[in-house]
């Protein structure tokens, strides 16, 4: 969500689905409702029926709720709006508005940042796929304000992020430009990425035009082109008898492990 599903608890990321439905018979699998640090709650998450409604993120140490993000849906069930908010004071952060091509594929976010109640930047994001409907390409744009009025012709293209995906539709590989003063594009790095072969518990919900995977992440490297630094994460899990996570131990680059369980609505 907002928050990059990414080298972290959330990087869980799924096969193809016709492949699973062969594969696996119908069962009954509850939704995730929390994600536990160490036996602290992290994240928890609320359900409208089956679509997710918010997503609560708790400090580690003190179990003190940080943020929480809002999720809005259309008639026929794709998200038109995700909002994130200080729980402190319910003062507004970020918001990010979808828009969808004739495919009923993303084409573009509208993002907005704010900072002490007043409107810090504007972004926006636009899509590409392949023939098919996987995601190829996003490009990222920075709106400069006049008198705070948006005005898209003024848009600045800052990166974009180029994808590379498996048959199965796990996200193999994932490239990052950044577009210099002169509008040129400069590889900044390459992550790699592999994965197992159960269900990733976050992949149903996932937010449209990320870069979401069926399957749960095992490992990822990252090669940052400046200073040719590598940057690796290597994660395990144990699983439930329908193939879904109950904990994951995530190993930094430092050697740093850390694990985290998930459960479910069934629990």
């Amino acid at each position: 969500m907002p928050a990059l599903l990414f080298c972290g608890v959330v990087a869980l990321s799924s096969c193809e689905k016709n492949e699973q439905e062969s594969v696996n018979p119908e069962f009954t699998q509850g939704m995730l409702s929390q994600i536990l640090a160490d036996s602290s709650k992290v994240t928890s998450y609320s359900f409208a029926g089956k679509q997710l409604s918010q997503v609560n993120h708790y400090h580690k140490e003190n179990g003190e709720a940080e943020t929480f993000e809002k999720y809005e849906y259309d008639g026929t069930g794709k998200l038109t709006k995700a909002s994130i908010y200080a729980a402190s004071d319910n003062a507004l952060l970020t918001e990010q508005k979808f828009t969808y091509n004739s495919k009923d594929l993303l084409a573009k976010t509208d993002m907005a940042y704010h900072n002490g109640g007043k409107l810090e930047y504007t972004a926006y994001a636009t899509f590409e796929y392949d023939e098919k409907n996987n995601l190829l390409k996003k490009s990222l744009f920075e709106v400069s304000n006049d008198k705070g009025e948006k005005k898209e012709a003024e848009a600045t293209q800052k990166s974009y992020t180029t994808y590379e995906i498996l048959p199965n539709g796990n996200y193999a590989e994932e490239k990052q430009y950044v577009i210099d003063g002169k509008g040129k594009a400069i590889l900044f790095s390459t992550t790699t990425y592999s994965y197992d072969t159960n269900r990733n518990p976050l992949h149903e919900f996932a937010e449209p035009g990320s870069a979401s995977s069926p399957n749960n992440l095992v490992a990822s490297s990252a090669l940052i082109q400046n200073g040719n630094k590598t940057y690796k994460y290597a994660y395990a899990y144990t699983y439930n008898e329908q193939g879904y996570p109950l904990t994951q131990t995530v190993v930094t680059p430092t050697g740093k492990s850390e694990t985290y369980s998930y459960l479910y609505s069934n629990q």
